[in-house]
């Protein structure tokens, strides 16, 4: 049976309310956590048992200065691709700049993306806490499209 004009115009207001609901708890998020988006979808197995594929992190913005050995890091991709998540094993001052060496906590090698680090201008922040697997749909969404 299809919609009365009356019914479209009552699930279009839904659909209003919805997205505007989802940017509003986007712009509160974004303003207590300093980063934009506050939360990623973890996409690989690197970081198993801390985070497993599927789970979704809430990141906070971090001073490079304030970040220690065994730290966990999100941090940019050179080539621009998904942003990755993994342990600071290495910390390097060079010439006033901090680079980070990093490894996942289920690779057997420490990250070779940057040289001698990551650069502190390319750490996003750190992950302060995760909902396990509902972020599958997410991934299920990006494998088809």
């Amino acid at each position: 049976m299809p919609l009365s004009s009356t019914d479209l115009k009552k699930e279009l207001i839904n659909v209003g309310i919805a997205i505007l609901i989802f940017c509003m708890i986007q712009g509160i998020l974004y303003a207590t956590l300093g980063v934009f988006p506050p939360y990623r979808v973890i996409s690989s197995g690197s970081m198993e048992p801390v985070y497993h594929e599927g789970d979704i992190i809430f990141i906070k913005d971090i001073a490079p200065q304030s970040i220690e050995n065994g730290d966990i890091i999100v941090f940019k991709a050179r080539n621009g691709t998904i942003p990755i998540v993994h342990r600071v094993i290495e910390i390097i001052e060079e010439n006033g700049n901090l680079y980070f060496v990093t490894k996942g906590d289920n690779n057997p090698f420490s990250d070779s993306y940057y040289s001698p680090g990551i650069p502190e201008s390319s750490v996003i922040g750190t992950p302060i806490c995760k909902i396990p697997k509902i972020g599958w749909i997410s991934l299920f969404l990006r494998r088809i499209i």
